[in-house]
């Protein structure tokens, strides 16, 4: 009686198991047929890969399907390695949270770098901003192929905030986490990157690949713009892979590295583990072996431009890692709740349509005017928790030539988040392309009122007078 109990449970599990993934499949399938999802998603528990799929186009344009061992642009997970290789470093006693930035870098010699320390820029609170927002950059950005020549123009920026009294994310801090680490090794960042964790863990398909370089089972990145075509990022964006992101690495290659983080000391041993799944928070006085025995430990890290989106998830409580790489963007993250959600059998909301063309849908019925005037109502059920993302949006019609549509988006926008400089100067750009330069400057100066320090704001009133 007993056996055939035993068997009845397990029979039980694996029908369980397999309602779950069939679920997930379904799903996945749902988000590739309204083209929220192009990519490639690997889920595994502690012993065995238990899904891994390729669904969509490493390139739509040419009909070239993705593979599950197709390269993806992984975006901010490349933070998530230099983490590693800090972590190393203060495991070898080469390196201290405390330290502070004008020590290990003297080409940042202000008084308040002296303010600055090695914590602060992991955790984002060191008062840099965005070296890809710069003019500078954006002008020419193959200019800064290396971390050296990016410090340098990072270092002559003016701080957003006294280091330590806010946070703000920060492309720029990393890049300099990047230039400390190749100041103690004295070897480059790609280098250390290679020796230290792409070579030791067999991530023989990870690493930094530039715009011309030619790689084979490469995807390239699609945006699908409001009205549904499919547009490659590949001419719009240079690729230019830092420490703070850029690289490419696939969905198997992502699980050495997840393996290891969890079961292994190849890359750090145990106590900078939970130093560096605790985000560097040094008050946290358990063990590792405590640490994964907590009901919500885990570690998210997600990536992401124009044409890309990944999410690397530890989860415990489903005792489940999940890989999603994407080669069009925000689809990764669309998926990430929704599978998590299935795996711990909870409820989740169903797929709506991508935002952009959601919003497309409404001004096309209603007109641009209603949807100012009634975006709290057409909006309710999308999460706009910040103001990049209906400036995204925005951006997406401009380039379409939708100039009126990406006006009324950028002026929601400004509804929604009347104290954020940006959400002005995206406003004020909209009405240049139509030639309302009067619309422009009163734009401009607003963005500029709320953040002294837009660059961009003030060089287009200097033209505009």
């Amino acid at each position: 009686m007993k056996i055939v109990s035993i068997i009845i449970l397990l029979l039980c599990i694996q029908i369980n198991s397999q309602t779950k993934f069939d679920k997930i499949d379904g799903i996945i399938n749902e988000a590739y047929e309204k083209d929220i999802f192009s990519g490639v998603v690997l889920i595994a528990d502690k012993s065995k890969t238990e899904y891994l799929k390729a669904f969509g186009y490493a390139d739509w344009d040419n009909g070239i399907i993705n593979q599950t061992d197709t390269k993806f642009n992984i975006g901010s997970i490349g933070k998530l390695f230099t983490q590693i290789l800090i972590t190393q470093l203060i495991q070898e006693e080469k390196l201290n949270l405390s330290d502070n930035l004008k020590n290990l870098y003297p080409v940042f010699n202000n008084e308040s770098d002296e303010k600055i320390t090695v914590k602060m820029l992991l955790t984002f609170s060191a008062g840099l901003g965005d070296y890809l927002q710069l003019t500078e950059f954006r002008q020419e950005p193959n200019r800064f192929r290396n971390v050296e020549d990016l410090i340098l123009l990072i270092a002559k920026q003016p701080l957003l905030f006294e280091p330590g009294t806010s946070t703000r994310y920060s492309n720029s801090s990393y890049v300099v986490l990047g230039g400390i680490i190749e100041k103690l090794t004295g070897k480059s960042y790609y280098d250390v990157l290679k020796e230290r964790i792409l070579n030791p863990l067999g991530m023989n398909n990870s690493g930094f690949i530039y715009k011309e370089d030619q790689v084979e089972n490469k995807a390239k990145g699609f945006l699908v713009t409001p009205t549904g075509n499919k547009e490659s990022t590949y001419e719009r964006m240079p690729n230019i892979p830092t420490p703070a992101g850029g690289m490419y690495s696939t969905s198997v290659d992502m699980l050495k590295l997840d393996r290891s983080l969890i079961n292994d000391n190849i890359l750090l041993e145990d106590e900078f583990k939970v130093l560096l799944h605790s985000r560097f928070n040094e008050d946290v006085n358990l063990t590792w072996t405590e640490l994964l025995k907590l009901p919500d430990f885990g570690l998210g890290v997600a990536g992401g431009s124009p044409g890309w989106n990944a999410v690397y998830d530890q989860n415990v409580a489903s005792k489940y890692s999940v890989i999603i790489l994407s080669n069009i963007d925000q689809g990764a993250e669309d998926l990430i709740k929704r599978i998590n959600a299935i795996l711990k059998g909870e409820n989740y909301q169903p797929l709506r349509l991508d935002l952009g063309r959601y919003i497309f849908t409404v001004i096309k019925e209603k007109g641009t005017s209603d949807f100012v005037e009634n975006y709290k109502e057409y909006l309710s059920e999308y999460n706009i928790v910040n103001d990049r993302i209906l400036n995204r949006i925005g951006y997406q019609f401009l380039y379409e030539g939708l100039n009126d549509e990406a006006i009324a988006i950028f002026t929601v926008n400004v509804k929604c988040f009347p104290n954020i400089g940006n959400t002005y100067d995206s406003l004020a750009e909209a009405y240049m392309k139509t030639g309302d330069k009067e619309n422009a400057i009163i734009n401009y100066k607003k963005a500029l009122e709320l953040d002294p320090k837009n660059k961009n704001a003030e060089e287009m009133l200097n033209k505009l007078k």
